[in-house]
């Protein structure tokens, strides 16, 4: 038993008279408690199962699963729907926002973004981590333009 590891006299009797009380509230003396408790009687009979009528077929089986499936997504559903009226969700609302804005911001006022990134490496001493936030055009793109653009010159 743990309680007889513990360096200090103290601990080991309150160990052990702690053990006694669970064991004795749940009907069992020490040694039945560490042991496992008592064998837990078996069922006389084997519980019959009602025949079904028809023999279960792997259609069968397949349907039951689909069925469980389905009563699964409807209990996650639920739970996100009441997640989300009570606002557990906000952080991937304003993801979601900001995302939708960056696409509603990209109307046809705006230059097309090679274009943009062209003139911006062409007229400006932005740097190129600017230029890549603003056109939305990876850091290897944006260098490969500036590279062509001097041979090209």
């Amino acid at each position: 038993m743990l309680a007889n590891e513990s360096p200090y006299e103290g601990e080991r009797t309150a160990a052990l008279a702690a053990a006694e009380r669970m064991a004795k509230s749940r009907g069992m003396t020490l040694e039945e408690a560490a042991s496992g408790g008592p064998v837990p009687e078996l069922p006389k009979a084997p519980r019959k199962r009602k025949p079904s009528g028809r023999a279960r077929d792997p259609d069968t089986e397949t349907r039951m699963t689909e069925g469980w499936v389905d009563e699964d997504k409807i209990r996650r559903d639920a739970a996100l729907e009441e997640a989300r009226e009570r606002g557990l969700d906000g952080d991937e609302r304003r993801r979601a926002a900001a995302a939708a804005n960056r696409v509603q911001r990209r109307n046809g006022r705006k230059r097309e973004p090679r274009s943009h990134a062209r003139v911006l490496l062409e007229e400006t001493s932005l740097p190129l981590e600017e230029i890549s936030s603003m056109t939305g055009l990876s850091m290897y793109e944006l260098v490969g333009m500036k590279l062509k653009m001097r041979a090209a010159g």
